[in-house]
């Protein structure tokens, strides 16, 4: 057993703009929480939105704080009344990012990424509001951890995360078995979308994107791609389809304008699911194709209930994850893989706190 010591290598905000890898106090675990030592930690648009001060004042609500949404660890202590939790010290887990209060109406139905105490004490968001995982430790309570298999590596389970965001999205749009459908934007979140869609049953995947990652998405199994650079993103997928759209358009593009676009390439009476957050920018909608080809327009927050699925389509080898991966850093260069993602040279930079 490898022993836990009292500080740890963190990367810190310590202003908008600056994250700088410091030293901290290894947290403590209270009842119910359960100490987890990081194997790898992704990092995703949001939070370079953070970092760069787009949330300002809410995410997170204070500074200096530790960032860091998706990862994947061991667990390394047990805090108190943890015994019936099912864990134990050596256990691969990786960490949902919502604790709810578990009391109110959304809660209580399943939807605690909705908590409606959110600006309350009894709710967490880990890497936004409470501290994230972007360190060599993090605590989290029992509850929101679950275990991996061994034929899901470190990197992989970091994916998880946003995975299982995919895997809501799908569920919240309904998605059958021969549907068509449209995924805007190919970065990480968009090419978990493609192969979950396709996990799910739809036989038509077109995304929408520009330069080299639309191969990505066409070896992830893509069945057509359209580059924005090259013509109207609405007449690609309209030409795709045979002039008459996709069922469901997933918008993973985190750009405003993208919205009336989607719009634009759903048939009537198909749906528009948004997972990609904007910084608070706002986005323009059609409303009178909106409500004359009575289009669901759906947000996708988080994962409510989805880890399981996303955990054992990756144990299943359903979705590929090596080319998603490959770009991996030490926690020292943090500042390195923060400027990858930046440029659109990484689709998603792996810190590795342990390296």
């Amino acid at each position: 057993m490898t022993a836990i010591p009292d500080t740890m290598a963190a990367a810190l905000l310590s202003d908008f703009g600056h994250l700088d890898v410091d030293r901290i106090p290894v947290p403590e675990p209270g009842p119910g929480e359960v100490l987890v030592r990081v194997a790898a930690c992704g990092l995703c648009g949001t939070d370079l939105k953070i970092v760069n001060g787009g949330f300002r004042g809410v995410w997170p609500p204070s500074l200096p704080f530790v960032i860091g949404h998706e990862w994947s660890g061991e667990v390394a202590a047990l805090g108190p009344a943890t015994e019936g939790s099912g864990l134990a010290v050596g256990d691969r887990v990786v960490a949902e990012n919502h604790a709810g209060c578990s009391a109110c109406p959304m809660c209580r139905s399943g939807r605690y990424n909705l908590c409606e105490r959110v600006r309350e004490p009894g709710f967490k968001l880990y890497g936004h509001t409470a501290p994230g995982a972007l360190a060599e430790y993090a605590v989290r309570p029992a509850i929101v951890l679950h275990k991996i298999p061994l034929a899901v590596d470190d990197a992989a389970a970091a994916l998880v995360n946003q995975g299982a965001l995919t895997v809501h999205a799908a569920r919240r749009a309904r998605l059958t078995a021969g549907a068509t459908v449209a995924v805007y934007g190919p970065g990480l979140l968009g090419l978990l979308m493609l192969q979950v869609a396709r996990a799910s049953g739809a036989t038509t995947v077109i995304t929408v994107g520009r330069g080299g990652r639309l191969d990505m998405a066409k070896e992830l199994g893509s069945t057509a791609v359209v580059d924005y650079e090259q013509g109207d993103p609405v007449a690609g997928v309209r030409d795709a389809t045979g002039g008459r759209g996709v069922d469901v358009v997933f918008d993973c593009s985190g750009n405003p304008d993208v919205l009336a676009q989607a719009i634009g390439s759903t048939r009537r009476g198909g749906a528009v699911a948004i997972l990609g957050l904007t910084g608070g920018a706002r986005g323009q909608v059609p409303v009178d194709a909106f409500a004359l080809d009575e289009l669901d327009l759906l947000g996708v927050r988080s994962s409510p209930n989805a880890y399981p699925a996303m955990i054992s389509l990756l144990a299943s080898g359903a979705i590929r994850t090596d080319v998603l991966t490959a770009d991996r850093y030490a926690l020292a260069d943090v500042a390195d893989a923060f400027a990858a993602l930046e440029r659109r040279t990484s689709i998603r930079p792996i810190v590795l706190p342990g390296k």
